[in-house]
């Protein structure tokens, strides 16, 4: 079976996306609903206040209440007025969003696909660096002595190891002898020793006693040795990095000859564009989300120009002192008022019914919100981690499309959801990698590939690991050293923070 591409695998998570997106805004719609008929409810609540004022006009100075109605009126067209010219704002704002995130997403498809052609042209270009670096006289020449010199050069290091660890082991023993000291002191065995009579005889005891020659002969050389081969060593990386500066000047010389270098550097300017776009693309959605959340709370019945609203209302209430108006219902013959009454009490009761639903919704809607803010999160690090890219594949037997069910079910976790994504993906095989060999071999450090393939040929199977541990000593000289020539650096596969491109 052929394994699956990134690509699938990318539409599916995005269709995924949508559908979540799709029923949060079913949620959404429906506690809009749930809203409008709330709001319905308070109106005609509000009207039945009125017509019982109404009905009771005549025992209320008229004079009063139609001036409180014309002030009431007024602040309520006001809060009216700034809701209306909020809301029109916020729709601009969310049509600049949605231009924008659909230009990013646009720029974003550009580069990938700009980054996927590059990466081609990058190994092929590589392939054919490689076959002139074999064919390099000068640069077989140089990379063996190379090899030797880093071969030499790790088994002196290895000995300074050696010999510094004894040395720490070993001198405090000496240090601690006070007779070896005594006599080490005073120079004995050396021309600068003049004692004369009992003096050098007792001190000629002592010596022999400890084996003194002996012990000086040892002390020197733990004392002197190490420094002495570390010297040695300085030396040799010296000259291994003298050699390694040109065998890497041979491979900069091709590599600019034939192309690489101009496509490394496009390349990687390629790369820190997605990245940036990818940042930009997740602050894009995040804005959008607030203004986004700003805009429904509008729609809500009780947003905050309702309360402003209310609160003016409550106060209009107070004037009115609605005791009167349930007193006089009761105290009057006529039905026209206690049908009144029985209205308002009924919508009392459907209001409270319907702000049950509405907890039930709120519920509902945090449900769904966090499951399209995490299906989001898993596509963006999906195109974070370069797995949208042409090397990006997936096991042939991955069906995503059953992860993102039990996800959207709430049956899977976020994490659990990306662990099984990654399980399931690989790059492609680049190639410089020998099958079985794994990338970069355990190297821990940025370097060329190109390099790294060639020089481990030369070396051959036996001194591979001499080839590699070479190159990860150069990797951080080498790095700065281009990049103070303003030359392209080797960054993971070359263009991208990722491993995809």
């Amino acid at each position: 079976m052929n394994a699956r591409s990134g690509y699938s695998v990318g539409q599916a998570l995005q269709e995924s996306v949508q559908g979540v997106n799709v029923h949060l805004q079913e949620c959404l719609a429906k506690m809009t609903q749930l809203d409008s008929s709330a709001s319905e409810l308070v109106e005609r609540r509000g009207k039945a206040f009125l017509e019982l004022a109404e009905h009771y006009l005549p025992a209320i100075d008229q004079q009063s209440v139609a001036g409180t109605f014309h002030e009431v009126r007024s602040d309520l067209m006001d809060v009216l007025s700034r809701k209306l010219r909020h809301e029109r704002e916020l729709k601009k704002t969310l049509e600049a969003d949605a231009k924008e995130k659909a230009r990013l997403d646009q720029e974003l498809e550009r580069v990938t696909k700009e980054l996927n052609e590059k990466v081609i042209t990058r190994e092929e270009l590589e392939v054919l660096v490689a076959k002139r670096l074999e064919g390099d006289a000068e640069f077989q020449r140089l990379s063996r002595e190379a090899l030797v010199a880093e071969k030499e050069l790790e088994r002196n290091e290895q000995r300074v190891t050696d010999i510094q660890r004894d040395a720490a082991e070993k001198l405090p023993s000496y240090e601690k002898s006070q007779l070896f000291q005594y006599l080490h002191k005073r120079g004995y065995g050396t021309s600068g020793y003049k004692k004369e009579g009992l003096t050098k005889r007792l001190d000629g005891w002592v010596a022999k006693l400890i084996d003194f020659q002996r012990a000086r002969r040892g002390y020197e050389f733990l004392r002197v040795t190490p420094e002495l081969m570390a010297h040695e060593v300085a030396r040799r990386r010296d000259q291994f990095n003298g050699l390694m500066e040109l065998v890497e000047a041979c491979e900069d010389r091709h590599g600019d000859a034939l192309g690489l270098t101009a496509v490394m550097r496009e390349g990687q300017e390629l790369g820190v564009a997605r990245d940036k776009l990818l940042a930009d693309i997740v602050k894009q959605r995040d804005l959008t989300f607030e203004h986004h959340q700003e805009a429904k709370q509008l729609e809500y019945a009780r947003n905050a120009y309702y309360e402003q609203a209310i609160d003016r209302m409550k106060a209009f209430l107070a004037g009115l002192e609605a005791w009167r108006l349930e007193h006089a219902s009761r105290s009057t013959p006529e039905t026209e008022d206690d049908q009144i009454v029985a209205e308002l009490t009924w919508l009392g009761n459907e209001l409270e019914k319907t702000k049950k639903q509405s907890v039930d919704l709120v519920a509902d809607r945090e449900i769904w919100k966090a499951r399209a803010v995490g299906i989001q999160d898993i596509w963006q690090r999906f195109r974070r981690a370069d797995y949208d890219s042409g090397r990006s594949m997936f096991h042939p037997d991955f069906e995503i499309e059953g992860y993102l069910e039990n996800f959207v079910r709430g049956q899977l976790s976020r994490d659990d959801l990306w662990s099984a994504i990654r399980s399931a993906q690989q790059f492609a095989p680049p190639w410089h990698e020998d099958p079985g060999q794994g990338r970069g071999r355990g190297i821990e450090t940025d370097f060329s590939y190109v390099l790294l393939r060639v020089l481990t040929e030369i070396a051959g199977q036996a001194l591979r690991h001499v080839a590699e541990r070479g190159m990860e000593r150069r990797g951080p000289i080498r790095q700065q050293q281009r990049a103070e020539a303003g030359r392209p650096k080797f960054r993971n596969r070359g263009f991208t923070s990722g491993r995809g491109f």
